[in-house]
């Protein structure tokens, strides 16, 4: 943590200070997204990154359910939130390694999905939810470019790309009748 008044910028979360790193981080990574990525570690485990995204998560979903008066909100956001932020970095990866000679380990890039992931806290706010969506975005192209130490041109296109594969995937799931919400329109 960097010493200051209010809260500190942190750039890992640590359950043993648990409070005070949370909202460190979420703090640094949606006002200083560029010094947060830069200085992020990019190993250390998963564990600490699956904590805070799942919490955001978790607040985001609880929330809603309580506005939308429905139990399954929550259940969409935590599980289908926690899944695909596996395969969502994955992408990321795949495309950052195969296009653009990306340096970082699939587990960078999962860090770079979990802690953009700060934007959920603000997902259940209508019209807010979906600008927070769009700088969820944005920090992703911060920390594809920072921490696969490539172009912010190329993370532009990498974060691009991953939306379009999840796109086609969504629609193509939904033809088939599952029905998998995006961005809170169903196709």
């Amino acid at each position: 943590m960097v010493e200051g008044k209010g809260i500190k910028d942190t750039y890992e979360f640590d359950m043993k200070d648990f409070v005070k790193s949370f909202l460190g981080v979420a703090k640094t990574v949606v006002t200083k997204p560029s010094e947060f990525f830069q200085k992020m570690p990019t190993t250390g485990g998963y564990t600490n990154p699956i904590i805070f995204f799942a919490v955001c998560l978790a607040i985001s979903g609880i929330i809603s359910a309580i506005i939308w008066g429905y139990f399954g909100v929550f259940l969409y956001y935590f599980v289908f939130g926690l899944i695909f932020s596996f395969i969502g970095a994955a992408v990321l990866h795949f495309i950052a390694q195969q296009f653009f000679e990306g340096k970082a380990a699939y587990e960078g890039m999962y860090r770079v999905v979990a802690y953009a992931g700060a934007v959920n806290l603000l997902a259940w706010i209508p019209v807010v939810g979906f600008l927070a969506v769009l700088y969820g975005f944005y920090l992703q192209i911060v920390g594809v470019e920072k921490v696969q130490q490539i172009t912010a041109g190329q993370a532009v296109v990498t974060v691009l790309i991953a939306i379009a594969v999840y796109f086609i995937v969504a629609v193509l799931v939904n033809i088939v009748g599952v029905g998998v919400p995006m961005m809170g329109f169903r196709f």
